[in-house]
């Protein structure tokens, strides 16, 4: 298992993934031994602490979006003590980056879930640094609309550092009552082709014409 310590901003756009040039990272997540070899991280700042940290992919509960049925990393409620809130970190690498680009990766959480209440957070640190304070939020992937099957999300970034850090932080308000299982496979941190950048570029400047036209029919 990882060690504890660990330790921005731009657009998120749900659906298939982006169409990206040279990929600077990428990680299928197949064995947690050979991602803390790598440099990864992961940090548990749940009130109280669980007993649950990130783990492999649970088949039982679901298999991964692609390769070995178990090669995806998860998290849990069990994060947190019982009716706690969990704040759990999952933190990439170094990664060289001389400028902006775009991390993709797929996510899910159990299609049976009944209760709800996972939320994901995408960060990022322009200075490569450990220390939380020094992310910022790229997004969120909230309860509501937590996907039940694997679906792919972008995000872009801007920085002109030569390293960088993404961060994952799995979020859960009292688990006396929320939180499951959510599942994160198939990441990579790729430079975005030009008309990927226009297309994205365009969805978010339509975003506020699609919520007043929804209003008015509201109304």
């Amino acid at each position: 298992m990882f060690r504890k310590i660990l330790l921005g901003a731009v657009l998120i756009a749900g659906g298939t993934a982006a169409n990206a040039g040279p990929v600077l990272f990428s990680e299928g997540f197949d064995s947690l031994g050979a991602m803390g070899a790598a440099g990864w991280l992961s940090g548990n700042f749940s009130a109280p602490v669980g007993e649950s940290d990130w783990f492999q992919g649970n088949t039982g509960i679901f298999d991964s979006q692609a390769g070995a049925a178990d090669s995806y990393i998860a998290a849990n409620y069990l994060s947190a003590g019982f009716g706690g809130n969990v704040d759990n970190w999952l933190v990439t690498p170094l990664i060289s980056s001389s400028n902006g680009g775009i991390i993709t990766f797929s996510t899910r959480t159990a299609g049976d879930n009944p209760w709800g209440g996972d939320n994901l957070e995408v960060l990022f640190s322009s200075t490569g640094s450990l220390n939380t304070g020094d992310y910022v939020s790229l997004g969120m992937i909230g309860s509501a609309a937590y996907p039940t099957d694997w679906t792919t999300f972008n995000f872009l970034y801007d920085t002109t550092a030569s390293n960088v850090r993404f961060a994952f932080r799995y979020r859960v308000t009292d688990t006396s009552t929320f939180g499951d299982y959510i599942g994160i496979d198939s990441l990579s941190v790729a430079v975005p082709e030009p008309g990927t950048m226009m297309l994205l570029g365009a969805g978010l400047l339509l975003m506020p014409l699609t919520m007043r036209r929804r209003r008015r029919e509201q109304s």
